[in-house]
C-alpha cells in the first residue's frame, strides 16, 4: 500500500509540461508559404495536395476530424494537384472558420486558384519572411 501512496504522490508533485512556448504562425491574407515537408509530385502517397474543388478540401477535413472515411472522403485524385518540396503558394481567403484556406499556387500551374486545409498549412508549411519592403 505504501508503494502504491509514495507513487501517486510523487507523480502528483512532478511538474507538469506543456507546448505552450510553441508560437504558431498566424495565416493572413496575402502572406505566401513555402512546403518544407518532404513531397514529390511523382509519389502519390507520399505528397502533399491542393484541392480544385472547395468541397473536397472541406469533406476530407470532415473526414480527419470525424474518423468516418466512408462517408465524407471521395475525392478524385484528378481533382487534386500534388506539390513538390519548396512550392510556394499565397493565401488569398479563409473559408468556413479557418479551417480551409483559398490559395493561389505560385510555383507550377499559376493563375488557378486551389483550397488546402488548414492544419496541412501550419503542419507542412512555413511562412516566408518578407524581404526589404
Amino acid at each position: 500500500m505504501n508503494k502504491y501512496l509514495l507513487t501517486l504522490i510523487i507523480c502528483t508533485s512532478l511538474p507538469i509540461t506543456s507546448n505552450d512556448n510553441k508560437v504558431e504562425a498566424v495565416i493572413e491574407k496575402s502572406s505566401e508559404w513555402v512546403l518544407v515537408k518532404r513531397s514529390s509530385k511523382m509519389s502519390p502517397a507520399n505528397s502533399e495536395v491542393l484541392y480544385f474543388m472547395l468541397n473536397d478540401a472541406l469533406n476530407t477535413y470532415q473526414a480527419r476530424r470525424f474518423n468516418d472515411w466512408d462517408e465524407f472522403s471521395s475525392v478524385d485524385s484528378r481533382n487534386l494537384e500534388r506539390l513538390n518540396k519548396g512550392d510556394r503558394i499565397r493565401v488569398l481567403e479563409s473559408k468556413f472558420g479557418d479551417k480551409v484556406y483559398k490559395v493561389k499556387l505560385l510555383d507550377g500551374k499559376k493563375n488557378r486558384n486551389y483550397f488546402i486545409i488548414g492544419e496541412d498549412l501550419t503542419k507542412n508549411f512555413k511562412l516566408m519572411e518578407l524581404e526589404n519592403e
